[in-house]
Order: C-alpha cells, then sequence, then structure tokens
C-alpha cells in the first residue's frame, strides 16, 4: 500500500487501520480482519474518475445513478475488486467492509459497520465533527453511524452532490436495528 498510494493517503489508511482494530476491541469483530480492511479501504482512491468508471463499468460493479454523476464513490467497490484481484483477498467480511465503507448498506457486517466509522473518525480527521462522532463511537456505534450518515447528508447538500441510494436504505436499517434494540431491552 505504501507505493501504492501517496503519503497522505497511506498514513490515513493506517489511522484508518489502527481505529479499526481499536473500536473492534470495544465492539467485538475479527481484530486481523478489521485491520487489513482498514489498511486495503482506500487503495482506489488515487486512481481517476475515468479508470474507476472503466473498472466500475467493465466488472459490473456500478450499482446506482450516483457513482456515475460522481465516480468517487466507486472507489469502495474499486477497492474491493483490487483487494480480490492484486492481493487475492477473498474473505467476505474484508471484502464487505471495504466495499461499503463510504456508502454504507442494510444488514452490514459488524466489522463493516466499524470500518466505515473508522474511516470517519481516525485521527487524522481534522473536520469540525470528528470529535462528536468519536465521542460518540466510543458509547454507541450505530447511533454515531446515523449522526454520521445525518451529516453527510448535510455534507452532500451543501456541496450539490448526489447521495448514493444505498445510504438512506442503511440509514433506515441503523434506525429500524436500534429501534428494536430499545424496545427489547426495556421489555426485558
Amino acid at each position: 500500500m505504501a507505493q501504492t498510494l501517496k503519503r497522505k493517503r497511506f498514513l490515513h489508511s493506517l489511522g484508518v487501520a489502527d481505529t479499526a482494530v481499536a473500536l473492534g476491541k470495544l465492539f467485538g469483530g475479527d481484530l486481523a480482519k478489521l485491520a487489513l480492511a482498514g489498511l486495503l479501504h482506500d487503495a482506489a482512491k488515487e486512481l481517476d474518475d475515468a479508470q474507476l468508471l472503466a473498472i466500475g463499468t467493465g466488472e459490473g460493479l456500478i450499482t446506482d445513478p450516483a457513482e456515475r454523476d460522481c465516480p468517487d464513490l466507486l472507489h469502495g467497490p474499486v477497492s474491493a475488486w483490487m483487494a480480490r484481484r492484486e492481493w487475492g483477498i477473498d474473505d467476505p467480511i474484508i471484502l464487505e467492509a471495504i466495499h461499503f465503507h463510504t456508502f454504507g448498506k442494510p444488514d452490514m457486517c459488524k466489522e463493516a459497520c466499524i470500518v466505515f466509522m473508522a474511516d470517519l473518525i481516525e485521527p487524522g480527521r481534522t473536520y469540525k465533527d470528528a470529535v462528536i462522532l468519536r465521542q460518540l463511537c466510543r458509547e454507541d456505534l450505530r447511533g454515531a453511524m446515523i449522526k454520521a450518515i445525518e451529516q453527510t447528508y448535510v455534507y452532500l447538500e451543501r456541496k450539490k452532490r448526489p447521495v448514493h441510494g444505498a445510504t438512506p436504505l442503511c440509514h433506515r436499517w441503523l434506525v429500524d436495528e436500534r429501534s428494536l434494540a430499545v424496545e427489547w431491552k426495556a421489555r426485558h
């Protein structure tokens, strides 16, 4: 990865791997898979839009119109494809965590949820709400994901960028799962 990515992106990937492992210790999950998914999650980030679209189209990775409008959304699916093709990674948990780390999906495995958040809160992230998400993530992984997606909606609206169709589905799944957990807890 150090040869594939620019230094700043490589350091980010190391931060995501470390943060994913730390979150895995809090919430469970396979620490080795979390480290590897965190390291590889941005493998395709240095590719330009034309390259992302070419691979996405050629490999059947495009699943939403937003990916054509904003090809950077393809860096997760293309990174998962690269992990499989370039490095022989065939573990479905690692590949899911890499593939969906940007826009999410319903029924994400725990490791995918953790990498999703680790990407947003690793120590190199300095955007204004990162501190809030870091604190919330230590207490409530699903709650942090809900908050992160809601912040993403605001960001995308401000930048006039499309929302990937999987993101609202992921948000609904998270809200529903959280409601079910609260309801179960109240009854028991």
